[in-house]
């Protein structure tokens, strides 16, 4: 295990392997999977936010930037070099949860509460 793999798992992430320079964890079982590349993390959510809403949520969470990727909205961090490693992964569990909470509320107005 690398530092990275070792501080994830002593984070608290699951299911942390390893597949080439690319790093695949999760924040629970449950929970969808990120990766990260070098020390950039990134996370797929299955909806496609307005560019109003992610230059919202921007603004609320700086520390992360949100793009279209293949249809879907990607949250992604990049922990500049030499940043805390640990700190950095619990701004990255912030960011996680609230954008996985406010992916909700896109998907809701994607398909109105009788399609949920």
């Amino acid at each position: 295990m690398t530092g990275l793999e070792e501080a994830l798992v002593a984070a608290g992430f699951v299911g942390v392997e390893r597949a080439g320079e690319v790093v695949f964890a999760r924040d629970g079982a449950e929970a969808p999977e990120f990766t990260v590349e070098g020390r950039v993390f990134a996370l797929r959510f299955p909806v496609r936010a307005g560019e109003a809403e992610r230059e919202a949520w921007m603004r609320a969470n700086p520390a992360g930037r949100l793009d279209i990727t293949e249809g879907e909205t990607r949250l992604v961090m990049a922990l500049p070099e030499g940043a805390d490693l640990v700190a950095g992964l619990a701004v990255w569990r912030g960011l996680v949860r609230a954008c996985a909470k406010a992916a909700v509320g896109w998907r809701r107005r994607e398909r109105p509460l009788h399609g949920m």
